[in-house]
């Protein structure tokens, strides 16, 4: 666990603390960012600490038997205060906010001196023991040191519980609602660690030896303390992963868009708002420049493929007749469609019609393409559509055997 986990959690909240760096003078202004700031720098030490490349040589640069032992402790409680400061100046007011974190700092300091103290005047035949029952019973000022840890530990995961049950349910759903339920299950989680200590001194104190159940507190550990960082700053950046989705969309939308608008722009390029290109042609240095113009504002030419789309099958309206909506709807209804995807299937239909009609025309009596403008108010709702009808346009759903007896006329005829 230490040699996998853990060197992989440390380098993520480095990666954090060294990438806030040089805001850090702006951090040092907001309390609640500092808090956050502290929260990713304990984690990055505990982690650090624990990995077990840094773990087997600590005793060695101090000097101190076990004192690995003793600054991982002393950092995860740092970083339960870290949390609960956190917490705490998010949940009251600016005055009373203070008042708890003071209080939550001075109690830290107060539990990190009697833990210093009571490590370092523990029997010293402890520190050279390995087994289970010496390991956790084989001192009187170990076992209270291990309590007063503990319980400082424990205090602070009920109390990261307590607030983020409070505060999510009485939000909406949001990035700061997820995180606070992130949190929430992550200090749950981390119980499972105080749970197994306390139990591996009572166990001791018994004679029983309980370690296979190492592993428990480790995960226990490393998880938790995971999560409830994640949670705890999840609002700051899950914005960005919900926006990286949204344009990870709108560019597969745009993509499978293509086989639709492609029919039109093949017919009339005067649909298109940008310069005539040719499809299926250029040099690879145009390809890219053209997939470097999309990726840089993606909304935007998502936007104006749809009302391209939209504009291609104005230029169609002449084209279709009533009846010859009627018919392909009855045709297509008896293949089980139903529905938007019904209508889908119908408009694509119409458009396969419609097109081959006009194509056969286009010598005689060629309508002008309308004015651009017709820009959907709700983009979302008009991606889902199209998506639909283009889905149905490729596929064909209805073959051309079956509708081959509907009369393609366009409305008015032709000679």
């Amino acid at each position: 666990m230490n040699t996998t986990l853990y060197p992989l959690a440390a380098l993520f909240a480095w990666a954090v603390v060294f990438s806030s760096a040089k805001r850090f003078s702006a951090i040092l202004k907001e309390p609640a960012r500092l808090a956050a700031w502290f929260l990713y720098l304990s984690f990055a030490l505990i982690f650090t600490a624990g990995w077990s490349e840094v773990w087997n040589r600590t005793d060695a640069w101090t000097g101190l038997p076990e004192s690995n032992t003793l600054i991982t402790m002393c950092l995860v409680v740092c970083y339960s205060a870290s949390q609960l400061a956190l917490l705490q100046l998010w949940s009251y007011a600016p005055d009373r906010a203070r008042r708890h974190v003071k209080v939550t700092i001075s109690t830290v300091v107060v539990v990190l001196t009697a833990m210093i103290t009571l490590f370092v005047h523990s029997d010293s035949t402890h520190h050279l023991q390995q087994s289970f029952k010496d390991w956790y019973g084989g001192s009187v000022e170990y076992d209270a040191y291990l309590v007063i840890y503990l319980t400082t530990y424990t205090t602070a995961e009920v109390e990261v519980i307590r607030l983020c049950r409070r505060y999510s349910k009485v939000m909406s759903p949001s990035w700061l609602r997820t995180g606070l339920i992130t949190a929430s299950i992550g200090a749950a989680i981390g119980l499972f660690y105080s749970i197994t200590r306390l139990a591996d001194i009572a166990a001791a104190l018994a004679d029983v030896d309980i370690s296979p159940l190492e592993n428990v507190a480790e995960v226990g550990a490393g998880l938790g303390a995971l999560l409830v960082m994640i949670g705890l700053t999840l609002h700051w950046w899950g914005p960005r992963i919900s926006a990286l989705a949204q344009r990870s969309r709108r560019l597969m939308a745009y993509i499978r868009l293509r086989p639709l608008w492609a029919s039109f722009y093949t017919l009339d390029s005067s649909i298109a708002f940008d310069a005539p290109r040719s499809l299926g042609s250029g040099s690879v240095l145009n390809r890219v420049r053209t997939a470097a113009r999309v990726l840089s504002d993606v909304e935007y030419h998502v936007a104006r493929r749809v009302v391209e789309i939209r504009d291609g099958i104005l230029t169609l309206r002449p084209y279709q007749d009533t009846a010859h909506s009627e018919l392909l709807r009855a045709c297509l209804a008896g293949h089980g469609l139903a529905g938007d995807e019904l209508d889908a299937a119908v408009t694509a239909q119409q458009i396969h019609g419609a097109l081959d009609a006009r194509e056969a025309a286009v010598a005689r009596d060629r309508p002008v393409s309308p004015t651009v403008g017709n820009s959907p108010a709700d983009l979302d709702a008009e991606l889902a559509w199209l998506l639909k009808v283009t889905k149905h346009f490729v596929k064909h759903t209805a073959s051309r055997r079956e509708i081959a007896d509907t009369d393609l006329t366009p409305t008015g005829g032709i000679a």
